[in-house]
């Protein structure tokens, strides 16, 4: 590998896992909120839709697509780590959106800044646990990640 693939430089790999990620993040925005009604998630669906694709094109390129080039295997383990990856980040981004709307809905006028950092942490673990209360968005995550990982690495064996 030389000093052009460590920089960035556009490999197959690298669009095909960003195209990947993207797209299926872009499906989790709607998998998560039929999932999760009660959070109100519908609210900032745009928001949300704007930051997961950003964040599954940043992610597929930098993170899954770089690895698809040097790692051995099918992609399979490969797509199971970007899957828990991207799973703690979209847990994040909720958190991060949920204290924004807290923010604007003027919820925490007069509170100390900590106090929105502590409902986002708490946001996160509520979120982290009612994930874990449905299995079958872990499943739909591990699945979509696990397809990311093997278009990534076949197109690393491919055309690389």
């Amino acid at each position: 590998m030389g000093i052009e693939n460590a920089l960035g430089m556009p490999t197959a790999a690298r669009l095909v896992a960003a195209i990947c990620v993207s797209f299926s993040l872009l499906i989790m925005v709607y998998v998560v909120t039929a999932y999760l009604p009660e959070e109100r998630l519908e609210r900032y669906e745009t928001r949300l839709l704007w930051v997961f694709g950003i964040y599954g094109l940043y992610h597929g390129w930098y993170g899954l697509g770089k690895k698809a080039t040097v790692e051995t295997g099918s992609g399979v383990f490969l797509g199971l780590r970007s899957a828990i990856t991207v799973t703690v980040a979209i847990l994040f981004m909720c958190a991060i959106s949920k204290v924004i709307d807290d923010i604007l809905d003027s919820k925490l006028a007069g509170a100390n800044p900590m106090e929105a950092i502590k409902n986002m942490f708490a946001a996160f673990g509520e979120y982290f646990f009612l994930l874990l209360a449905q299995p079958k968005l872990l499943i739909i995550f591990a699945i979509t990640g696990i397809i990311c990982g093997v278009l990534a690495r076949n197109a690393a064996k491919r055309w690389d």
